[in-house]
């Protein structure tokens, strides 16, 4: 864990595409102004972190949520963050259930179509049928057996 703001560095890539995102297209970033960001960035996180830590305690729990993060941003006295966070926090959520949904779904169909195959009764014969399709060898021990293979029934024609 990172005692000081120093020993966290955010990864130089990733704080200049964010720069780039959020101001115009023809304005100029120094170096040390991305340097800057990025350290200004750790404190922040560092410090977030601090407090929604705390918030966490608070309520005698040791695992730090989402909501101890708003939290955090409240007693900081960013208000501005909380509206946008909560806004994402909720999609974000949702997103998740949408996800847990489908997965269930999925495996609910795949359920049914098992018992539903299962279930049916076969007309046909657990042979399947012989095609003139040649399959592509899958090792070289498959390769040698197809070519003796079709050898031997061209020397049969």
């Amino acid at each position: 864990m990172a005692e000081k703001p120093e020993d966290l560095a955010l990864p130089l890539a990733v704080i200049s595409r964010i720069i780039n995102e959020a101001i115009p297209p023809n304005t100029v970033v120094s170096a040390e102004a991305r340097r800057v960001l990025g350290k200004t960035a750790s404190v922040f996180i560092l410090y977030t972190t601090a407090t929604a830590g705390s918030m966490g305690s608070k309520h005698g729990r040791k695992t730090m949520n989402a909501n101890d993060v708003i939290e955090a941003i409240k007693e900081m006295e960013f208000p501005q963050f909380v509206e946008p966070l909560t806004k994402s926090l909720q999609h974000f959520r949702d997103l998740q259930q949408k996800k847990k949904e489908n997965t269930a779904n999925r495996k609910s169909e795949d359920m049914n179509k098992d018992k539903a195959s299962a279930s049916s009764p076969s007309t046909s014969t657990n042979r399947s049928p012989v095609t003139n399709k040649k399959k592509s060898p899958q090792t070289k021990q498959d390769a040698t057996i197809d070519e003796v293979v079709n050898i031997s029934s061209d020397s049969e024609t």
